[in-house]
């Protein structure tokens, strides 16, 4: 009687250890065949399909819509944009914009602003803060992205603004990236909780603008109407858009067209600074940027419209041309660049960047170079909002894709050389020639250029 309860429990055990074994082999198997997590990533070259995918994307919205934006503007690209953000609304899709609130960048008219608010578009503004013009540097809203249903994003360094679209009177050349994956969730999450954040608020619709604001508006006479007149002209102006040509227009003699790639997930990151923490947090983007530069072992190619370089910077820099790493740069030149102060920066620190061995191109203009972007070892690339200067590394809230895959490095790569194709490089042995004139710009730039190139030491933090 014994042996055989004692049998009878053996076999049950033996039953049971059989069925962990087969369950295990069965997950392994699973494991082993079925394809990794992935995401679809598309390099956005050109303005006019930049411009068309932003509108795909929030046609096809079906439950949220957030959009965050550094510089946002009542022209005929932001106009075109807010009518699908209106129809989104109206088919029941949330629909959030979030910009920098400080003078210059929030453009838009306060009936317009009104327009769009009553009609379910959210707006909120960071940081809305007075005290920007006293100390200047303060932290900004640098952010560019556009999510749909968390699932969907575009990211890079397009503004909401016409020039970055090939139109207007001086335009920027600049890169954005498609991607579609988890990737967008997380940038879901770090809107959600930029939206929260205690220094976002909704816009001013009563106070008067100031002359400067006004000098940049498209539409600044809709300011001094009745109210219920100027929303009823901003109807009008929205209707009549649907009637005018695509607002959007490639810089390029022929449009550049990447193919979407497929990319596994845990080779795609979205980064971002940490909200309601420091610049310096572990996980922070800047640090994740050095980090990477650190790492390079045969090159490193920087494409960014603005190059103050800080300590942390030029430590690596120097340090990777020890290595024999190849490091090529491509910024503005003085003719391009909208800001001389941070030229003038960059310019002390041409020479020992060229006795370094680092390759040196300038934008020659007369658009200006916009795009800000990273290849590291023909493998690891970064597109976003992310300059390599001080107000991106230091204050500044900045967002960016990470990508390691050769393939997307590749398209990256032959991207930023049709930018460099309109650049001219730098030669150690011409440095001297070369800053007297400085890309034959006015003597009234030029000269302003010398003065700042003394002090800019002293407001590098600024720049």
């Amino acid at each position: 009687m014994y042996f055989a309860l004692t049998f009878e429990v053996f076999k049950m055990k033996w039953a049971a250890f059989r069925l962990v074994i087969l369950a295990t082999l069965l997950a392994f198997s699973l494991l082993i065949s079925s394809p990794a997590v992935g995401s679809t990533v598309t390099l956005l070259h050109g303005e006019v399909e930049a411009f068309e995918m932003r509108l795909e994307l929030i046609d096809s919205a079906q439950s949220t819509i957030d959009l965050s934006s550094y510089s946002i503007s009542d022209d005929n690209t932001s106009g075109r944009i807010f009518i699908a953000l209106l129809k989104a609304a109206e088919r029941g899709v949330l629909v959030r914009v979030l910009v920098d609130g400080n003078k210059g960048n929030n453009l838009l008219p306060k009936p317009l602003m009104q327009y769009l608010i009553e009609h379910r578009v959210a707006i909120r503004e960071r940081p809305a803060d007075a005290r920007y013009q006293l100390e200047r540097g303060r932290s900004r809203l640098h952010d560019k992205l556009l999510i749909a249903d968390r699932t969907r994003m575009i990211t890079g360094g397009r503004n909401q603004l016409q020039v970055h679209f090939g139109l207007g009177e001086r335009k920027c050349i600049d890169r954005d990236v498609f991607v579609e994956g988890q990737s967008a969730c997380h940038a879901a999450d770090y809107f959600q909780q930029r939206w929260n954040d205690p220094q976002s608020r909704p816009p001013d619709l009563v106070r008067k603008e100031t002359p400067k604001m006004l000098a940049l508006q498209v539409h600044r006479e809709w300011n001094s109407m009745p109210r219920a007149e100027a929303l009823e002209q901003i109807s009008v102006w929205l209707d009549s858009l649907l009637a005018c040509p695509m607002p959007a227009q490639n810089l390029c003699h022929s449009a550049i067209h990447y193919n979407a790639l497929d990319i596994d997930e845990s080779n795609l990151r979205f980064m971002h600074d940490i909200v309601c923490d420091s610049k310096k947090a572990k996980g922070a983007i800047a640090s994740v940027m050095l980090g990477l530069l650190r790492r390079a072992d045969r090159s490193i190619e920087i494409e960014s419209p603005y190059l103050a370089i800080s300590n942390d910077l030029k430590s690596i820099l120097m340090d990777a041309a020890r290595r024999g790493v190849q490091i090529r740069i491509l910024t503005n030149s003085l003719e391009s660049t909208d800001h001389v102060s941070v030229h003038a920066g960059f310019a002390n620190e041409r020479r020992w960047m060229l006795r370094a061995g680092i390759k040196i191109h300038e934008f020659r203009g007369p658009n200006m170079l916009h795009a800000k972007s990273m290849v590291i070892d023909g493998r690891i690339t970064m597109v976003g909002s992310y300059n390599f200067d001080q107000l991106s590394e230091k204050r500044n809230s900045e967002v960016a894709i990470v990508v390691t895959d050769c393939n997307f490095a590749n398209q990256v790569s032959s991207s930023i050389a049709v930018h460099r194709s309109q650049a001219r490089e730098i030669h150690r042995g011409d440095l001297f020639r070369y800053e007297a004139r400085e890309s034959d710009v006015s003597t009234e730039r030029l000269r302003r250029y010398q003065r700042l190139q003394f002090v800019a030491p002293f407001i590098e933090r600024y720049l």
